[in-house]
């Protein structure tokens, strides 16, 4: 399944007629990073989605259980607005970067596929 937006930036055909293969890992993968990278609030206070990270400035980065609210409500985003995937969770990754401490873990069976594997994504902040 291809949602439209990947349907109208699927790459032009190349010399021998032929289409690119859509990698739906790919573009699945493209989507958690997207949903993840939504920011909660435009302009001062008017939610613009019920999941997204609020402003570096207010998360400290000792912040965990706030990042842990966030992964419940991505895990929440991701079930509703990726409906490719199946058995999702997310996880909280501690990092070795002071300027990047956490990372997102999702973990979810991709179409076509019986396991479930693992996503890092980069957390929004």
């Amino acid at each position: 399944m291809q949602f439209l937006f990947e349907r109208l930036s699927v790459p032009p055909r190349g010399l021998d007629g032929r289409a690119e293969p859509f990698d739906e890992v790919a573009a699945v993968t493209a989507q958690i990073q997207r949903i993840a990278a939504t920011s909660r609030h435009a302009g001062e206070a008017i939610p613009a989605v019920p999941w997204g990270m609020r402003s570096v400035v207010t998360v400290g980065s000792n912040a965990t259980v706030q990042i842990e609210a966030y992964a419940k409500l991505l895990r929440e985003a991701i079930v509703r607005y990726e409906p490719r995937l199946t058995s999702v969770g997310v996880s909280v990754e501690r990092g070795e970067d002071p300027l990047s401490p956490y990372g997102l873990l999702v973990n979810a069976v991709f179409p076509g596929e019986a396991q479930p594997r693992n996503v890092r994504i980069a957390a929004p902040y």
